[in-house]
């Protein structure tokens, strides 16, 4: 009796994932998983991307009169952002659900490309799983944080990449080289080490051409030459300023030191962050299992696909969540692919719903922070703050918020008087000894913007404190106006 309810659930399911009713369903996932997205805190990475894109926009020179170390990409698109919507969280949120839902519907046209390229039978029903997983976990708010940052961006260009690759290879027709090289250089100069992830491409395609060097080299040629063309627009940009230095070290040189300092456990505490990770991994260990059992017999893309996704994930050094939004296409693909022999095991289920029901749980305590959380109290508290510096400022006064983010520049209504929005850059290359003297360039920042406010968060205090040269100009030229709950703003000494 039980195995025929079972049979007819399963035959009722199957009939579901491939009835138009699907997408419905696949939509409806979708906005579930991306609720604590949409209703993220304020205070989140978004305002460091839209403020210096804001800036860079308004006239200001990218890496010398406003610093983040990002590529110019992701302020170009926060620019946009600000040109087209201004500073309007809720457009910005509408905005970024859109892109996402972009993504996902490209991610099911690429997983179709995939799984009919490695000849999988049954190339919908295994495309539509992978799709509606997609939907889960690359919506979690572990992943996404805010929705705006260089891992929400770059997860689309992987996709479009491999999916227009994929139309090449079937094809041959140039324009799809071209489109698949346009995405990866989006791709790589939103952030370089995405290029982890062009492996399962780059093996495929030279095993292409192996044996027809001539070949090989020209569809090279053709495939990168969208890079190269972004590459010498930035170029041309940073050049005649003679900010190429500069530019290399906020896109690539920082952000390697960065990553050494996190494998040496010198940044934030990294054990929660591996704890989430983990959750959500449990879900894709049985079809983990199943792919490197096969590994022998299984097509080369899937399971190349399969270990840059775990390469990738390793070599990062610094766990924090969002970092990993753009491995989870890559997982979905392995699941869908493996999904049958997972379903029967007993022990890869339980894996699966405890990944699943504690990765939903994570994600839920965003909204719980949102409104009634730590979170929630500590916007309050800058918000009063940022309230107090914009009544007693003026719109041209720079002020300094001496801890990490543009939340509260966003909250005041008043530009950073230093290139470095966040005191987190100067204290890491003084603190670590990377050799940039950020520490230098931020306190001359201050002394030529003269900023009337500094402004200190007391939880956060013990951690800023350490950068000593910055504490010791602030005691020199500033002095304590007033004490607000959680906040300390002092005064430039006239």
């Amino acid at each position: 009796m039980v195995y025929t309810v079972t049979k007819v659930m399963k035959a009722k399911l199957k009939s579901l994932m491939l009835s138009p009713k699907y997408f419905g369903l696949a939509l409806g996932v979708f906005f579930m998983s991306r609720l604590a997205t949409i209703l993220f805190p304020y205070d989140s990475d978004h305002w460091i991307f839209y403020y210096v894109g804001r800036r860079w926009l308004d006239g200001d020179i990218l890496y010398l009169q406003v610093w983040d170390h990002k590529s110019p990409l992701i302020f170009a698109i926060n620019g946009g952002m600000h040109a087209a919507l201004g500073g309007n969280i809720v457009a910005h949120r509408i905005f970024l659900c859109l892109v996402a839902l972009a993504t996902l519907w490209l991610f099911y046209l690429t997983a179709k490309r995939v799984f009919e390229y490695i000849h999988r039978q049954n190339v919908g029903l295994d495309a539509r799983v992978a799709t509606l997983l997609f939907a889960v976990f690359g919506s979690l708010s572990q992943f996404t944080n805010s929705g705006n940052n260089t891992e929400n961006f770059g997860v689309l260009a992987l996709i479009i990449a491999v999916y227009c690759y994929l139309r090449w290879r079937k094809t041959l027709m140039w324009k799809w080289l071209i489109y698949s090289g346009a995405a990866i250089s989006c791709l790589l100069l939103l952030k370089i080490n995405f290029g982890i992830l062009l492996l399962p491409l780059i093996i495929d395609f030279v095993a292409m051409y192996r044996r027809d060097f001539r070949r090989l080299a020209f569809y090279t040629g053709v495939w990168i030459l969208p890079t190269l063309i972004q590459a010498g627009i930035w170029l041309s940009y940073f050049a005649p300023r003679n900010l190429v230095h500069e530019f290399v070290i906020a896109t690539i040189s920082f952000n390697g030191k960065y990553l050494r300092a996190g494998w040496a456990g010198n940044l934030s505490g990294q054990l929660v962050f591996v704890a989430i990770l983990g959750a959500g991994f449990l879900f894709f260990v049985g079809a983990y299992y199943f792919l490197l059992r096969n590994r022998r017999t299984e097509e080369s893309l899937l399971l190349t696909i399969g270990v840059s996704a775990l390469l990738f994930s390793v070599i990062l050094g610094t766990f924090y969540t969002h970092y990993f939004l753009v491995v989870i296409p890559y997982f979905c693909l392995v699941f869908g692919s493996y999904w049958r022999q997972v379903m029967k095991s007993r022990l890869w289920i339980l894996l699966a719903s405890l990944g699943l029901v504690l990765s939903f749980g994570i994600s839920g305590k965003q909204l719980y922070n949102r409104f009634y959380g730590p979170v929630a109290k500590e916007a309050n508290k800058m918000e009063f703050a940022a309230s107090y510096v914009k009544g007693h400022t003026s719109p041209h006064d720079k002020i300094i918020f001496y801890g990490y983010g543009a939340t509260f520049y966003q909250l005041a209504g008043r530009d950073s008087g230093s290139r470095y929005i966040s005191a987190s850059h100067p204290l890491i290359d003084e603190r670590e000894g990377f050799g940039y003297d950020f520490t230098g360039k931020y306190i001359g920042d201050m002394a030529t913007t003269r900023p009337k406010y500094v402004v200190f968060d007391r939880s956060t205090t013990h951690v800023y404190g350490q950068n000593k040269r910055a504490i010791d100009y602030f005691n020199r030229r500033y002095e304590v106006e007033v004490s607000l709950p959680g906040y300390e703003i002092w005064k430039i000494k006239d």
